[in-house]
């Protein structure tokens, strides 16, 4: 089984921020197993819990440890955070979260409150962490253009969904413990795919003996429905987990597995057709300036030429617009400056479906600035051989 190693859990100071109470609370479940690693729970009348025997169990788990405690331990590590504190008091139902007059819970008293009393809280707010990480996605156009509103997500909906992933990553030897979570952002419905990945196995030490550990690990994917421009935005490692969203969301959401389309939602002809003018923006759109930084133009024959400055028109003026009508652009970098940034931030985007950010948080602006611009929202369009080449691996 594989080793776990909670940062906030290592030492008896961390320890000591939950309430010795709620410890208990938590892990009385378990106390035949901890019994075993000689921890007594609740500790015997009088005494105190034995933090330097609880944090031998933690750091180093056996092969008897029950899986439930594990996660237990993981969630709870996870989310005692002061910034999840104060969501999760928020969020709670009425009467979730009681606490004893006077009494100051600590975010690790919170965290095990809600894990007693209703786990998939929790494990929701701790799937929210993961919808900030992801930088890179790739578009689906929908068939209608835009909506003027997001379409219902139910709890049958979600459900169905989840059902058609686990089949999937079942055939695939993944198992069936994928979760689908959902998040409503405005005129956005974010969507975390929680998954497993094939087995792992890999060595270890076990009472300094050579040995093995065998499990599965966790994997993250974010998938964005946008309803401004009917296009779905999926961040995932490979094409068949890309082709199973784009699908299960079209049949789910729409009705219809075809319902996004391949046909990409990016197009970089602005470049060719305006050259330097296609970058402007204005401060109160929050980017104070744009410039482009690199361009790769496939010429057809398996050529493609790079060309990178950190500002290509600045330095290479009118050659660069014969540069960018040479070919077929691939592919384009952008430095952007925000208005609330010291320094600017690279984004990347991909002829027609992929677009790359720094930040996650940089994609509405600069996807608001793309529309504007004409890089954004353009029809289906037939590509050339050498084009589909080109956009094989993307």
């Amino acid at each position: 089984m594989p080793r776990f190693y909670p940062r906030r859990f290592s030492n008896p100071e961390s320890l000591k921020t939950i309430s010795p109470e709620h410890l208990i609370a938590m892990l009385l479940p378990f106390q035949a197993y901890l019994a075993t690693r000689g921890l007594q729970i609740p500790p015997a009348e009088g005494a105190e819990i034995d933090y330097e025997a609880l944090i031998e169990v933690v750091v180093n788990p056996d092969a008897a440890m029950p899986r439930e405690l594990m996660d237990c331990l993981y969630f709870v590590h996870e989310v005692a955070t002061p910034e999840m504190m104060t969501e999760l008091l928020e969020e709670a139902p009425p009467g979730l979260l009681v606490f004893a007059a006077g009494e100051e819970p600590t975010p690790g008293d919170i965290a095990v409150q809600v894990w007693l009393k209703d786990r998939d809280l929790l494990e929701r707010k701790h799937s929210e962490q993961y919808l900030i990480r992801p930088k890179s996605f790739t578009a689906f156009q929908g068939a209608q253009g835009s909506l003027e509103g997001v379409p219902l997500v139910t709890e049958n909906v979600r459900l169905r969904l989840q059902d058609d992933f686990n089949d999937w990553f079942e055939k695939r030897k993944r198992g069936r413990a994928c979760r689908v979570f959902v998040h409503s952002r405005g005129n956005e419905i974010w969507f975390l795919i929680r998954h497993g990945e094939p087995f792992r196995r890999e060595g270890a030490l076990e009472d300094d003996k050579s040995s093995s550990v065998f499990y599965r690990p966790e994997k993250f994917d974010v998938v964005i429905y946008g309803a401004d421009l009917d296009g779905l935005a999926v961040n995932a490692a490979t094409k068949g987990e890309k082709q199973l969203y784009r699908e299960g969301f079209g049949k789910h959401l729409f009705g219809d597995e075809k319902y996004f389309g391949f046909g990409g939602r990016y197009s970089l002809d602005p470049l060719r057709e305006q050259g330097e003018n296609a970058l402007d923006s204005t401060p109160e759109s929050g980017i104070q300036w744009i410039r482009l930084t690199q361009v790769e133009v496939f010429h057809g024959n398996g050529v493609t030429i790079r060309y990178s400055a950190p500002d290509l028109f600045g330095t290479l003026g009118d050659q660069m617009t014969e540069i960018l009508a040479s070919g077929f652009i691939a592919k384009a970098c952008f430095a952007v400056k925000f208005v609330d940034s010291k320094i600017a931030r690279s984004v990347s985007v991909w002829q027609p479906g992929r677009a790359s950010y720094t930040r996650d948080e940089d994609r509405l602006l600069v996807e608001a600035w793309m529309r504007e611009q004409g890089f954004l929202a353009r029809p289906a369009e037939a590509l050339d051989e050498d084009a589909e080449a080109v956009l094989a691996d993307v």
